[in-house]
């Protein structure tokens, strides 16, 4: 969908740039007194048409880019990450994170509990990859990450399987707000601005807004409409043309 979103972006600009080479040279070729000089105010409509659809397809890949964002987060909602268990060879990974996790939270938890348990990512030396725990039950999962504080000072520390997006907003938000100030909770990320409300974030240009000085407004993202085409309405106005003299 990125890959998708980029090349929409990049034809924008080429077409843009070629349709300015165009008018250029259609300017200067063409006298104002000619009776082709209304080609000019008729190419300015086709390309205003082609721009605002461009647009329009921009506009609705956003959209679309975000709903199966929403849906893979929500495939994901019985997921945690679980960071900072010792890994071992031959390591029989989902009773020991089970054990880890009873053991701190003070909850009854059992292998029977758990869909699927594994490591994430290569080996690394010295550090622990984390482990991806999926649970059979949606509130048994809930119930561990409203616990989680209880793991605090214990090495162990438990994550949402966030989707890049969500992932790397997250982690832009920590960088520029402070670790303190932004949080996630089902999939969601959350922040506090400098009014002390608390704002959900769903793009980077939200988190503009929160970190911007307080009195400054970034400025505001427009988009254009899409143009319906079973209305008609996709249809560019042409100038009128123009009439030809004539001879007495």
């Amino acid at each position: 969908m990125e890959s998708i979103q980029q090349t929409v972006t990049q034809l924008s600009a080429h077409f843009n740039e070629r349709m300015d080479e165009f008018q250029k040279q259609l300017q200067h070729s063409i006298p104002a007194t000619s009776p082709t000089s209304n080609i000019a105010a008729q190419f300015q409509s086709f390309r205003s048409f082609v721009l605002t659809a461009l647009e329009g397809l921009q506009l609705q890949m956003q959209l679309l880019h975000r709903s199966l964002d929403d849906l893979e987060m929500r495939s994901r909602r019985k997921i945690l990450l679980v960071h900072g268990i010792s890994e071992a060879k031959d390591e029989k990974l989902d009773s020991v994170t089970v054990k880890t996790l009873s053991d701190h939270l003070k909850m009854p938890i059992n292998q029977e509990c758990v869909s699927r348990c594994h490591r994430l990512g290569r080996p690394k030396d010295g550090k622990p990859r984390a482990i991806l725990i999926k649970f059979h039950d949606l509130s048994l999962r809930n119930n561990l990450w409203y616990a989680k504080t209880a793991l605090r000072n214990s090495g162990i520390t438990l994550s949402e399987f966030l989707t890049k997006e969500r992932h790397d907003l997250f982690m832009a938000a920590r960088q520029r707000l402070g670790v303190n100030k932004c949080w996630t909770r089902d999939g969601n990320v959350f922040a506090i601005h400098q009014d002390g409300s608390r704002r959900h974030l769903r793009s980077i240009a939200d988190l503009d807004v929160i970190a911007a000085p307080m009195g400054t407004v970034p400025a505001p993202i427009t988009s254009a409409a899409v143009p319906s085409v079973a209305s008609g309405s996709s249809k560019f106005p042409l100038a009128p043309r123009a009439k030809r003299a004539h001879k007495k």
